[in-house]
This record gives structure tokens, C-alpha cells and sequence, in this order.
């Protein structure tokens, strides 16, 4: 599978179209999501399911993008592609319907049951079969949304049916798929929601004996995807006491929504992309896996789905993903036969811009983390006034940001573990390895490596790259040491988790930054008995004193040293005194 997850711009009022402004936009996104389809990066034999959300194919010119890929011979024959289009005319949808290969359940929504002044919101399953005839099917949406009600001056058009897809897998099993537009997943219609409808439909056709429904797909423009009103149907459609000769057992569920925002990172609207299977299944569960979590309160916002299979997509910025689907019948019991919902889950970008998030690869839970707080950690430049030292901390500040977006995965983690010391870590207590749980502890402790970076950075060179022992190499004094950021309860407790986890480098000395939980002064108080004074910067590495290779500081004295500096020699000059130099 892969699906789009673009970012949206429509028009305030009804008929709800992409912007004119942004439709090149989209367009572009159309075309990338395609490529990556065809050229099918997870390594599956082909793309089966393309899928772009409500409202992501911007009118006939979308249509017609689509079109045209799929009649190009490289696409693939045996797959489909499902998409929501942009608010349609009645004279649109009528140029649509009566296209060669379109085809339009017109008993129940015949052209001439659309009124002149109504506009549809319509999905298209796109076909193609084993000879290369593409083929639409045209879907008007069911039952519009709050923002699609609440109206000025026209309605949407309210479809009456959906289709039913049926065809046979390569092991000659057959397979069914049904696709809804986002409120009509929820939406009541008569006496039941919508794909219980379908359910019966398929019930009937089933007749005494069984049938199996193999996917379900909600496309959706939903700025509150995981709301439990709207999740709270999934528990519903996986009980197989309800028509139960139709087999949901193994049925894929698939939410496909667009972006919160137009490049990646964090959002509170839209995203929430995600895969759902039954209890039922065998697949298993892991914390942290690379690109996706398993759900729960942390990214659901509730536990109504823990019971259930839960392969949520951390990504709630643009993106396309692209993922292989294992099939649940293929999994069998034991340790032999272990796999996840899906293999392979690569990101890849929308906009023309180089970001860890979307590597075209696996993205691993501690990079995801990481990039999105630094996007909302701000440089100290406002404790200044204008000035050249100012503008050297905004300098000093992306110079920071950019160095930690370039780590690695395994040295993400570790700056993490090396900077935060947990209240529990003081007895003893683990601290939580699953980037997924990460929470306002390791917020503050990347919050103060990036500023310690930064202050450091005002003064001259800091480096920052995976062959670093502590959180970056730095300059100063004419000397190069290694530079540790350690945030904790106190500045004892940080200078004891810093001697536990941190290798000092046998040729150097280390700056240990440390601030304790109300950013107060460190106490000069003795150190070990084997510590004859405090170290200073350029002494000699005494081998009955492991603490002389550690200079120990703490950031409310960096922090007011470049609160009272004028310029950023004076700054320097405050700083070397601090570490002793």
C-alpha cells in the first residue's frame, strides 16, 4: 500500500475546493505519491492500494492526473487506487459520469437526482484489470460532515450506496473491500451506521453460507481522527456477533486522512493515519518500532482501541507512506511465525526539502521525537537585546539544531539518555527506553543540550556528530574538550549520573553542564576524598582521580553570564572564567 497524507487548503465556504493558489500544489503531490507507488520502494511485487484521502484530487485535472498514470503501460495491471476529490459541480460530475470507463450506480444516485444548485463530494476507485482497462467508479459521499451542514447558501449532494469489490488474491482466495468517506464511517443512516449496511448487503449475498470481507477503507479530511466518537465504531464493525457470515476476523481497517501541516512534524489536527486488525489476529506488538506505534493513550488520546491491533503512523505532517500489508491468514501460531501488521513502513516527502522525518526509509521513534521538539525550541536571542550578540545566538542556535538533526538514530537515543536524569533513576528505577513514553523529562533535558550547544556555540566552534563521547566537542581557551548537558533534580545527582554514564576521553578533559530542577547556582561543596580541588581547565589527568578529567559548571552561570554580557568578547571572556580557563 501506499497512501498520501497531504496537507489541505480549501475554500472557506461550500463547494469546498483546493484553493486556485494551492492546486499546483497538490497536483505535484498527486504526481510524487504516484512515482512512489509505481516504483513500489517496499519491495512487494507491486502497489495493490493507492490511496489518497477526502478531498486530495483537485478537481478534473486530478481526475485526469490519475488517468493518465494509470494508462501509462509502467503501472501495473491488478491494482486500484481510491481518492477523494474536491467539491464537484453537477455539470463536473455529470462530464465525469459520462467518461468512458466511469461507472455510477445511477438507481440510487442517478445525475437527475442531483439538484442544479448541489455540489458532491465524490470518491473514485480506480481499476485496473489483468488486460490494462482502467476503470472509475464514482462514490458520492453518504452523509456530509458539521463543517459540510453548517452551510451559507448549498448543499452537498447525499449518495445512497457504496460499492462492493470482490476479486481473487494470488492463491486464488477471494478477496472484498469497501471504501467510506470519513463522517459516513460514523454517520446514522435510517437505523444504522453505513457500514453496517454494507455489512447486511454482503450478509445477503453471502446467503447461508460465509463470506469475508478483506479490507475497509475510511478516507478522511478529520481534524480529530482519533475522537472517540469516531473511534468508538471500530469495536462495533470487529464484532462478529453482528452478521456473522461476514467474516471480520481478518479484515484490514484502514484510516486515511490528510496532513495537519504542509512539512513534518507534530500537529493536534489531522494525521492519524493508521491500520487496524481484530484481537483476533496473531500480529504482534512492540514498543518504538520505526515509523509507526501501537496506539494507546499517548497518541490516541484515549484506550478504546488497546485491545484491538493498532499500527498508528507517528507522521501527522505531509508525507506519503509506504508499507507492505501482511496478510493475517498467513500468520501462523508460535515463535516461528511472529510478524507485525506491516513490514517496511518507509516515509517519504512531499515537499522538496531534505528532513530525517521523511527519508524515503524507515523512521525510526527516537529521530520522529527528536526533530519535532526542536522545531519548538527557541534561541535565547530574546534575553538580548538587538544587537551582534543577539544575532550570534540566532546564528549559534540553527547551527545546533542543525547539527542534532543530522545524528543518527542510535546517537538521537543516546543524547537523550546522557542529558536526562529521571527522578526514579535515583533509586534505582530504569529509566524508560521506549522513545514512545518519552515525556517532559527528556523534553527539558534536550531543551537544555540545545542551549548549552548554543551558549557554547556564541563563544566559537562546536561540533556535534555520532563519534562524539559526550553531547558535542567544543573550544575553549585555546583547548578542546568534550561538553556533557546533564538536567536533573540536583546538581549532585547529575554530576553522579554523569560519572555513571559518561567515558571520559583519555586525552582530554570534559565540560559537565548541569541544571538542577530550579535552574539554581551549584554549591561549591568538596567533592570526592580522593578529589584534592576542584579541576581546571588544562590540568593534569591524575589517575587516583577520576574527577579531574570533569569540569563541572552549571548553566544558571552561563545562562547569566549571557544575560549580563554587552558583546559577545565579554561573553567569551565570562564563560573561560566560569570553566576555570
Amino acid at each position: 500500500m501506499v497512501i498520501a497524507q497531504p496537507h489541505l487548503t480549501l475554500t472557506q465556504q461550500e463547494p469546498y475546493k483546493t484553493a486556485p493558489v494551492h492546486k499546483p500544489e497538490l497536483l505535484s503531490d498527486l504526481t510524487a505519491t504516484l512515482a512512489v507507488a509505481r516504483d513500489g520502494p517496499h519491495q512487494a511485487e507491486k502497489t495493490h492500494f493507492t490511496i489518497f484521502p477526502e478531498y486530495s484530487i483537485p478537481s478534473l485535472e486530478g481526475v485526469d492526473l490519475v488517468d493518465a498514470a494509470l494508462a501509462d503501460p509502467q503501472w501495473p495491471v491488478g491494482t486500484i487506487v481510491i481518492g477523494g476529490l474536491d467539491a464537484l459541480s453537477k455539470t463536473d460530475f455529470e462530464d465525469l459520469a459520462g467518461r468512458v470507463g466511469s461507472h455510477l450506480d445511477i438507481e440510487h444516485n442517478g445525475l437527475g437526482q442531483i439538484g442544479a444548485g448541489e455540489w458532491i463530494n465524490c470518491a473514485i476507485i480506480w481499476t485496473k484489470a489483468a488486460d490494462g482497462t482502467v476503470e472509475r467508479w464514482l462514490q458520492p459521499k453518504l452523509w456530509p460532515a458539521w463543517d459540510e451542514q453548517n452551510i451559507s447558501y448549498q448543499n452537498m449532494y447525499r449518495g445512497k450506496s457504496i460499492f462492493s469489490f470482490k476479486g481473487n488474491l494470488s492463491n486464488s482466495l477471494k478477496y472484498r473491500f469497501s471504501s467510506l468517506i470519513c463522517f459516513d464511517w460514523i454517520a446514522t443512516i435510517g437505523t444504522k451506521p453505513s457500514w453496517r449496511w454494507a455489512l447486511d448487503d454482503l450478509g445477503v449475498q453471502a446467503g447461508e453460507g460465509e463470506l469475508a470481507l478483506s479490507w475497509m477503507f475510511v478516507i478522511q479530511h478529520n481534524p480529530r481522527p482519533s475522537h472517540p466518537t469516531f473511534m468508538g465504531q471500530v469495536e462495533s464493525f470487529f464484532d462478529g456477533t453482528i452478521v456473522q457470515n461476514v467474516r471480520r476476523d481478518r479484515t484490514c481497517l484502514v484510516f486515511a486522512n490528510s496532513a495537519g501541516k504542509p512539512v513534518p512534524g507534530r500537529s493536534e489536527l489531522y494525521g492519524g493515519t493508521s491500520v487496524l486488525f481484530s484481537p483476533k489476529t496473531l500480529f504482534q506488538e512492540a514498543a518504538s518500532r520505526p515509523t509507526v506505534a501501537k496506539g494507546g493513550q499517548r497518541f490516541r488520546g484515549h484506550t478504546l482501541l488497546n485491545a484491538f491491533r493498532d499500527t498508528y503512523f507517528r507522521e501527522k505532517g505531509a508525507c506519503i507512506h509506504s508499507f507492505v500489508q501482511i496478510n493475517p491468514d498467513s500468520v501462523g501460531a508460535g515463535a516461528a511465525h511472529r510478524t507485525f501488521a506491516i513490514d517496511r513502513p518507509f516515509v517519504f516527502p512531499l515537499a522538496n526539502s531534505l528532513d530525517p522525518r521523511t527519508p524515503s526509509d524507515l523512521v525510526p521513534a527516537c529521530v520522529k521525537w527528536i526533530n519535532d521538539e526542536l522545531d519548538n525550541i527557541t534561541s535565547l536571542s530574546d534575553m538580548q537585546p538587538p544587537g551582534d550578540l543577539c544575532t550570534r545566538a540566532d546564528a549559534a542556535h540553527e547551527v545546533s539544531i542543525a547539527k542534532l538533526r543530522a545524528l543518527s538514530a542510535s546517537s538521537c537515543s543516546r543524547v537523550i539518555r546522557l542529558a536526562t536524569v529521571h527522578e526514579g533513576q535515583a533509586t534505582g528505577r530504569a529509566a524508560p527506553q521506549d522513545a514512545d513514553e518519552w515525556d517532559a523529562d527528556e523534553r527539558g533535558a534536550l531543551d537544555h543540550v540545545v542551549h548549552t550547544l548554543d551558549l557554547f556555540g556564541v563563544c566559537g566552534g562546536v561540533t556535534a556528530n555520532d563519534q562524539d563521547a559526550g553531547h558535542a566537542t567544543v573550544s575553549v581557551g585555546g583547548k578542546t574538550l568534550d561538553l556533557l548537558a546533564v538536567r536533573g533534580k540536583t546538581h549532585e545527582q547529575c554530576h553522579k549520573y554523569a560519572q555513571a554514564q559518561f567515558t571520559p576521553n583519555a586525552r582530554r578533559q570534559a565540560i559537565l553542564v548541569t541544571r538542577d530542577r530550579d535552574n539554581l547556582p551549584r554549591r561549591r561543596r568538596s567533592g570526592n576524598i580522593l578529589q584534592t580541588s576542584t579541576p581546571k581547565l588544562g590540568d593534569e589527568r591524575k589517575i587516583t582521580d577520576p574527577e579531574s578529567a570533569i569540569i563541572h559548571v552549571d548553566y544558571q552561570g552561563l545562562i547569566a553570564a549571557f544575560n549580563d554580557a554587552a558583546t559577545v568578547q565579554e561573553f567569551s571572556q565570562q564563560v573561560g572564567a566560569h570553566v576555570g580557563a
